[in-house]
């Protein structure tokens, strides 16, 4: 399948979201947000974008399931699944940082064959299908860079105290290994960042399948290699990603298992 009909509506809920998301982020005031956990704030936008996006998706797929990072599973019987994170960057968006997402990924059983990363404040649209990956229209692929000391590493991390501690360590080794390294605020950013060749690689730890997913799919239609740090495939269940070329990611591997953190 080539899932064009599921790309067109997946970018349409995107960038509706997106625009609603790009009209409140010019007013919004950081004391309406609530706290979801110590680390994470949760905001009207976060909910009302998810809405928009359920509403456009359901209209053209009603059979296909959800799973969202506010509202979590509507559990409908289908071979199918919508992976949606409406605001990916809610910190940044609440301090008025505009590196922010829309996310959403089709998951067909346990493969990945769809998604759109949508960035509403410089209207840069990311989309992935088995044909490829693409930035507004122009097709994608991953760095060249084999060597970490030549290269852009992004790290993020789940909210436990574990993640924090893998994601201090990483942080640590590549600041002072790699030409340098960055944390964005968004995870589904920094992997089109990686799949677009902007940057190099992403360490993840503890990530959520909606924090990931839809950035997993455009690294691999753009040629890289997405494993776990211990070097396995990445799965749906993972609990640690690395995003990079296949030469990079093996390389990576090996530092984090001399780290002692895979």
């Amino acid at each position: 399948m080539n899932y064009e009909a599921e790309l067109k509506a997946a970018q349409y809920a995107a960038t509706k979201a997106g625009q609603y998301l790009a009209k409140e982020f010019k007013k919004f005031q950081r004391a309406s947000a609530t706290h979801k956990t110590r680390h994470e704030l949760v905001t009207k936008c976060d909910k009302q974008a998810e809405q928009i996006i359920f509403k456009t998706l359901k209209k053209y797929f009603p059979k296909i399931n959800f799973l969202s990072e506010e509202a979590g599973a509507n559990n409908q019987s289908s071979e199918y699944l919508w992976i949606i994170d409406p605001l990916d960057g809610t910190n940044n968006f609440t301090i008025h940082n505009p590196l922010f997402t829309v996310a959403i990924a089709l998951l067909h059983r346990d493969e990945l064959v769809m998604s759109v990363i949508y960035m509403p404040i410089l209207k840069e649209i990311y989309w992935a299908t088995p044909k490829g990956a693409y930035k507004n229209g122009k097709k994608m692929s991953v760095s060249t860079h084999s060597k970490t000391k030549d290269s852009f590493i992004c790290y993020c991390n789940g909210g436990s105290l574990s993640d924090n501690k893998k994601a201090l360590s990483v942080y640590g080794y590549y600041r002072q290994h790699s030409h340098d390294c960055r944390h964005f605020g968004s995870t589904s950013l920094e992997l089109a960042m990686v799949a677009s060749g902007h940057v190099d690689a992403l360490v993840v730890s503890g990530p959520k399948i909606w924090d990931v997913a839809p950035g997993i799919m455009l690294v691999k239609a753009a040629g890289g290699t997405v494993t776990e740090w211990q070097g396995k495939p990445w799965h749906k269940n993972s609990k640690s990603v690395v995003a990079s070329n296949q030469v990079l990611n093996t390389e990576i591997i090996k530092e984090l298992k001399k780290l002692k953190v895979a």
